[in-house]
């Protein structure tokens, strides 16, 4: 199984999916944690709440809840995957509770996983990325990432991009794991290796 870069959004096709919008309620100003690998852990609450907005109308569950806050929300389901697969990880499980649309609790089955840091992973030469001129080694806008085999060959099962954190990889067991348990929701690019393009 190859590694895979996870699209957040899920299934933009299907409009009966929850998508969503928020951050926990009374911190949002720091939903940028949780984008980028930095621990939140310290100013979670107890009480943590998203609510669905009112520009969403989809209300159906599913493994990988998809958002547009470049964050990873998953069920129960896909959270023992991670973890099984992740022993060792640097990772934040953060649970929440999610309320629907009219403020009432709809699931209690669900956590933000932030993986702490980055892993060096890409070949910088076979990457298709706009890279920033003013700040080298920074990439403005990345369109596919492309592995180093050799820098992955011991990477973990979940871990972020140090040129674009907010980008999320999947290893191969987790993959196929993910494959084999027919979890829903999960959308994603397999990547390919430098060797490869």
């Amino acid at each position: 199984m190859p590694f895979f870069y996870l699209n957040v959004l899920g299934d933009m096709n299907d409009g009966s999916l929850c998508v969503i919008t928020q951050f926990v309620k009374g911190i949002e100003m720091d939903a940028y944690r949780v984008g980028l690998g930095k621990r939140a852990t310290d100013i979670w609450p107890d009480d943590a709440r998203i609510y669905m907005s009112k520009d969403q109308k989809g209300v159906k569950l599913s493994s990988l809840l998809g958002t547009t806050r470049n964050m990873l929300i998953a069920r129960v389901d896909l959270r023992r995957l991670i973890e099984e697969h992740c022993k060792g990880v640097d990772i934040e499980y953060l649970p929440f509770s999610l309320y629907d649309h009219r403020k009432r609790l709809y699931s209690k089955d669900y956590s933000i996983i932030n993986p702490i840091g980055t892993f060096d992973c890409l070949d910088p030469r076979k990457t298709n990325a706009v890279w920033d001129k003013e700040k080298p080694g920074r990439i403005s806008l990345l369109r596919m990432p492309v592995l180093d085999r050799a820098k992955v060959a011991k990477a973990p099962e979940l871990f972020r991009i140090p040129e674009a954190p907010t980008d999320l990889i999947f290893g191969p067991k987790l993959v196929e794991a993910i494959s084999s348990a027919k979890l829903t929701n999960l959308r994603g690019a397999k990547l390919k290796f430098g060797d490869e393009v």
